[in-house]
């Protein structure tokens, strides 16, 4: 009965304990694991589950008597026990614990700011990486189509690909580089006006911008070349942001001949006239100016009217022949001028038949002719067709003649006057 007594009050006792323990916990949860209670004695070498036997029996945890040493007894156990490790009692928490260090943060990963790259001949582009610690390697595959620098300047030097390498102590990164050479299929041309060319830009597969630093004198579209005017100018051809150029020299058409429109020419004294100049090709004259000259200053004079395309030629005051020649861009045409008194186109004697008395007739005759200035230009010839009847002599005022009766009978006075001829018929009478 006593040992009944003493294994109540020492179960009330452990429930008592685990009671005072719960409250004890501070206000913040916790979860604690209550370890397994066993009897031992101070001298003995098993724990025992309840009091078995004679002794002075105290309670003690399982790990205690597993401490010491002790093994279960097989009376209070049975044969065959082995007991399991006692749960660690949780820590309790410090109500003033030292502040803990931030965690550090995982690192970012490498990147490059361009995994690939286009470049012309003679370009440059500037690699950068990005959260990238320490010393950073750069490479490249090709170093004869690109070099790069060691701060990862990638510099083009001849068409082809190469592939540049950033090595880090974090990582490697990659840029794949292309490096084109565009070529003009031609540095400089020479064309006349309205003449054409095709230019071609080779080593490029872009889009290609066509730009004329002077339209007035070369057009160009799509790479077709017009020339508008003459002088130079500068063809561009824009790809990737590098510029290549073709000089464009326009020059004055050449000429091919140079026609007047009279060969030869008969003038007058003291006449005006005008000879129209034409080239082939025609556009020539507006680039070129017209020269002339002439052989014979003293016959005819010439002068060139650029504006209208002429040549002015003024005769003089004298017989002969002149040899007009006239020049366009170094070819030249001439026109043969005779220059003579205007024919006579009418001649007209004031009488036509006249009475004359024998031995004292005599009288005067004049005569007027078409044109006005040909009596100036024209020496008259008086002749009489039969002396022994009447003579003629011309008068010193010009445009008359005297005729004198020297025997009975008839006979005609005729005038020539350049290429015409008057006649007047004369009768002597006793």
């Amino acid at each position: 009965m006593e040992r009944v007594k003493k294994r109540v009050l020492s179960t009330c006792f452990l429930w008592a304990a685990a009671l005072v323990l719960s409250l004890s916990v501070p206000s913040k949860t916790a979860i604690v694991h209550a370890e397994t209670m066993v009897y031992v004695t101070p001298t003995g070498t098993k724990y025992h589950s309840r009091i078995c036997g004679n002794g002075n029996y105290t309670l003690a945890t399982l790990s205690e008597a597993l401490a010491r040493g002790l093994t279960p007894c097989s009376k209070c156990y049975g044969s065959g026990y082995s007991p399991d490790p006692e749960p660690a009692p949780a820590p309790q928490p410090d109500p003033n614990p030292a502040p803990q260090p931030e965690p550090t943060p995982a690192p970012k990963p490498v990147k490059i700011n361009k995994s690939s790259i286009l470049l012309v001949k003679g370009q440059s582009a500037k690699l950068k990486l990005t959260n990238a610690s320490g010393s950073v390697s750069w490479s490249s595959s090709k170093n004869s189509v690109a070099t790069v620098s060691a701060n990862g300047k990638v510099t083009a030097k001849k068409k082809g690909k190469a592939v540049v390498t950033a090595k880090t102590a974090a990582g490697t990164k990659t840029c794949n580089v292309t490096v084109e050479d565009p070529k003009l299929n031609m540095k400089k041309i020479s064309l006349e006006v309205k003449q054409k060319k095709i230019l071609k830009l080779s080593g490029c597969k872009h889009s290609v911008k066509w730009a004329t630093s002077d339209s007035s004198i070369a057009k160009v579209s799509k790479g077709r070349v017009i020339a508008t005017g003459v002088g130079t100018a500068k063809i561009t051809a824009k790809a990737h942001g590098k510029k290549i150029t073709c000089k464009v020299t326009v020059k004055k058409p050449k000429v091919e001949k140079v026609v007047l429109a009279k060969s030869s020419l008969r003038m007058g004294y003291g006449k005006w006239e005008e000879i129209k100049v034409r080239t082939v090709p025609a556009d020539a004259l507006d680039y070129y100016d017209i020269s002339v000259k002439t052989s014979n200053a003293s016959i005819v004079s010439a002068s060139a009217d650029n504006y209208d395309c002429l040549i002015n030629l003024e005769s003089k005051y004298a017989s002969g022949k002149a040899l007009i020649s006239v020049s366009v861009g170094g070819i030249s045409a001439q026109c043969s001028v005779t220059v003579a008194p205007d024919p006579v186109e009418t001649l007209q004697l004031s009488d036509e038949f006249l009475f004359l008395d024998y031995p004292d007739g005599y009288t005067s005759i004049s005569y007027e002719a078409e044109p006005y200035g040909a009596a100036k230009y024209y020496e008259p010839i008086w002749k009489s067709g039969n002396e022994n009847v009447a003579i003629v002599k011309a008068s010193p005022a010009r445009g008359y003649a005297n005729i004198q009766a020297v025997g009975e009978g008839e006979t005609d006075i005729t005038l020539t006057l350049g290429n015409k001829t008057a006649i007047c018929h004369v009768v002597v009478r006793q």
